[in-house]
């Protein structure tokens, strides 16, 4: 019995345009909103547009690059939180959440099951 190599691709204009655009309008909305109501939930709001935007850029991908995909909108938008934010230790937690919203935003809800 031998395992076959199953090769999944990442769309790499889509994911840099989802990472970078939940850090961007996330920073946008600083100008928007006053600060004292957006203050404690930069963080969130962050986290949830980089889930949305993995969300959307899988919505037409299937099995194993749905993950890979959310990983790497989560990634991309990670870094450029970090280089918008800084390397404190908060900006360094909220990095590895970002990871992990764009990993679960692309791949909850979605009933992914293997087939044999």
């Amino acid at each position: 019995m031998t395992i076959q190599p199953i090769t999944s691709k990442v769309p790499a204009a889509p994911v840099i345009v989802a990472g970078i655009g939940a850090q961007l309008v996330d920073d946008l909305a600083f100008l928007v909103l006053p600060i004292g109501f957006l203050g404690p939930l930069a963080g969130v709001f962050a986290l949830l547009l980089t889930a949305a935007g993995a969300r959307y850029v899988t919505r037409t991908a299937s099995g194993a690059a749905i993950a890979r995909t959310g990983l790497a909108v989560g990634l991309t938008s990670a870094l450029v939180g970090l280089l918008i934010g800084g390397l404190g230790i908060v900006t360094i937690l909220l990095a590895g959440l970002t990871i992990v919203a764009g990993v679960a935003g692309a791949v909850a809800g979605r009933g992914v099951t293997t087939k044999v």
